[in-house]
């Protein structure tokens, strides 16, 4: 049986961290999430808790101390693995310190919790974070009163197929370990439960905020910043379009100068914050009857429900104004163009009719697409046709979504990462100072990153376009817009020690640009070098790029041509060239298999795999297998072997998005 839990005060930490605690039955949610996944299961997890009556905190482990863990009668955590094994952002100071050797065995007796983990079976360390931090907790003798769950993005239906069956084992067990006295009843899955943070007017103000002369419902978005903390703000230098007009897809290179020194290395990511178009924040806006409202001042604040006052705000990671608007939190801080999750239908439930037979069809219909076990309906109506929230309104018109709560209904917009393709001599840029006189120039921090605006074709919604809500934006910016940018320092953990083994690239379309990076940090690295390798730094460097065709999307082409003489040997696998036979990267490793493995076995090398998740590192995973078992002679397993003591080692390190 699980420890019983006890009750203290609350208190706050010099250092940041939250001393959370409860004198009444209480539940501490916690997440590590790169791009908001394992956050969405943890407020999924969150909901279920506050119906069996449990005080619900969701925090990401960072914003913890270790010591609250034993301060709620249950703890539940969801955390994603990302990069080669690694924990996510908001999670690894956390992670450190249940590492620490002051913590003696036993210190979390009195933690009772439960686990999910998320991750993608295409990484080699699928799910390790998870199982990490699951067996550590049991080493600190935490107790477990639910057994841990993992969800595979890989699965057709993502996480939320193991998610579904896992979250009912959680129920059962909570029921049984925590029941409730007799004379409480679980709340109804159709009673609502009032948000611990909701929108309202500012006091004395029935006028529009700005005027309606100056809203504007058309064109691109404006050029306001959009207010992100801890961000750091960046002059857009060039937004170059690589590919040819008629080439089926846009990629961009952009060039930033940021306006602090920030170092990085091969690997880091820039974030980029989206903003909606004014026309779809308009229609939403009209789809909800919103009009009246939506262009006077309002503010964000706590709920009666919100006993606490530690449940963070869903827009803590914004500076917003002091005042703002609803037009204005739709156009920066709310997906409405994201695909729908269940929850988003499980929310919208509460606000349904059911006064006509349309009415109560509608209410049928979010009913089933909320329903966790008709989840091929969900997928049929969302997911497969990327139906978006603006496209799924007003197929329910009967729903109007009260304004007060749109922050805690909508999902908040997210940051998106890209890889960063700049390195070496490339971090800094010299550009005209301001403040010197003459010609005077001074150095900045240089971040270019390679986009692929994605606009993907769509059969079964013809009449809308298909948009990356990013990307969409980023093809509106021009140069000498400032943005503000989020930097981080990605999973790659390249060292200068890696630099004196060959290095083999393996990177398909934009996952080039964290190869670029390597590249030219490597010789960056060799400059001033005594040594004899120093005139060919990259001696021994393979270099496997895959694209559609070599006038079209071979990025950086003429870089390689000149890198030949440093010691680089790039290997082009071509696609949909009607010059060239149809060939992919795995294909090219197999063909180089002499090349390849002299460079891991004889020399000791690195592998580098950056691109698209899903089959092209399963597809180079096996061909690395093959060229191992073709020269040493050997079979699957024992090549499967020798694979995985590379990664073991940090020689294999992939990563996908």
């Amino acid at each position: 049986m699980p420890a019983d839990a006890t009750a203290e005060n609350t208190t706050a930490h010099p250092n940041g961290h939250r001393d959370v605690s409860t004198k009444r039955r209480s539940a501490l949610v916690l997440y590590g999430s790169e791009t908001g996944n394992a956050q969405d299961v943890a407020e999924e997890i969150g909901r279920l808790t506050a119906r069996l009556h449990f005080e619900t905190i969701i925090l990401d482990l960072d914003s913890i101390d270790i010591r609250d863990l034993v301060k709620h009668t249950i703890v539940v955590i969801a955390i994603s693995t990302t990069g080669q094994g690694e924990f996510p952002q908001n999670a690894r100071a956390f992670w450190k310190t249940l590492l620490s050797n002051r913590l003696r065995s036993g210190v979390l007796r009195r933690m009772n919790f439960s686990t999910f983990g998320l991750g993608d079976s295409s990484y080699p360390q699928y799910n390790v974070v998870h199982r990490m931090l699951h067996g550590r907790l049991l080493q600190l003798g935490a107790q477990l009163f639910c057994q841990r769950g993992e969800g595979n993005e890989q699965h057709p239906e993502g996480h939320s197929a193991d998610l579904r069956t896992w979250i009912l084992d959680l129920r059962d067990s909570l029921e049984k370990h925590f029941p409730l006295p007799e004379y409480q009843k679980i709340i109804p899955d159709d009673t609502f439960i009032e948000p611990k943070w909701r929108l309202q007017l500012q006091a004395n103000t029935d006028a529009p905020y700005g005027g309606s002369k100056d809203i504007r419902v058309d064109g691109n978005p404006d050029r306001s910043l959009v207010a992100i903390r801890d961000s750091i703000q960046a002059e857009l230098i060039t937004n170059e379009r690589l590919t040819p007009s008629d080439h089926f897809q846009d990629v961009r290179l952009m060039d930033l100068s940021l306006d602090a020194d920030i170092p990085y290395g091969p690997g880091a990511v820039a974030v980029v914050y989206p903003k909606n178009f004014p026309a779809d924040v308009e229609a939403f806006i009209r789809t909800q009857s919103w009009e009246s409202v939506a262009d006077k001042p309002i503010e964000l604040v706590p709920t009666d429900n919100n006993t606490s006052l530690l449940s963070p705000s869903p827009l803590r990671h914004v500076s917003l104004p002091t005042t703002t608007t609803l037009r204005l939190l739709l156009t920066n801080h709310l997906d409405i163009l994201s695909i729908p999750r269940r929850s988003f239908f499980s929310s919208l439930a509460y606000f349904t009719k059911s006064g006509n037979e349309d009415e109560q069809y509608q209410r049928e219909r979010i009913l089933e697409l909320a329903n966790p076990e008709l989840i091929d309906e969900l997928w049929d109506y969302t997911t497969r046709p990327r139906r978006t929230i603006l496209e799924v309104m007003p197929d329910f018109p009967s729903i109007k979504i009260p304004w007060q709560y749109a922050c805690t209904v909508l999902p908040v917009m997210r940051g998106r990462q890209f890889s960063i393709a700049s390195g070496g001599a490339l971090r800094t840029t010299a550009i005209p100072s301001h403040e010197a006189v003459g010609s005077a120039v001074r150095e900045r921090t240089r971040v270019q990153l390679l986009v692929a605006i994605a606009n993907p074709p769509n059969p079964i919604i013809k009449y809308r376009k298909r948009h990356g809500v990013c990307t969409r934006y980023i093809a509106t910016l021009e140069a000498g817009q400032t943005l503000n940018l989020g930097m981080q320092p990605g999973y790659l953990n390249v060292k200068p020690e890696d630099y004196e083994v060959p290095m083999i690239m393996i990177s398909p379309g934009t996952g080039l640009a964290p190869m670029r990076s390597l590249i030219y940090d490597r010789l960056q690295c060799a400059e001033g070098s005594a040594t004899d390798s120093s005139a060919r730094p990259l001696d021994g460097c393979l270099l496997f790029f895959g694209c559609r065709n070599r006038d079209a999307d071979y990025f950086f082409g003429h870089e390689w041509d000149s890198l030949e003489n440093k010691g680089l040997r790039t290997f082009l696998a071509l696609s949909r060239d009607k010059n060239a036979p149809r060939n992919y990267v795995q294909d090219l490793i197999v063909k180089e298999a002499d090349s390849v493995f002299e460079a891991i076995d004889e020399r000791h090398g690195k592998i580098f795999v950056c691109g698209s998740s899903g089959n092209m590192p399963k597809g180079v995973r096996q061909a690395l297998v093959d060229v191992i078992k073709s020269k040493q002679g050997s079979g699957e397993e024992e090549a499967e072997a020798y694979l995985a003591a590379l990664e073991k080692q940090g020689r294999y390190k992939q990563e996908t998005w």
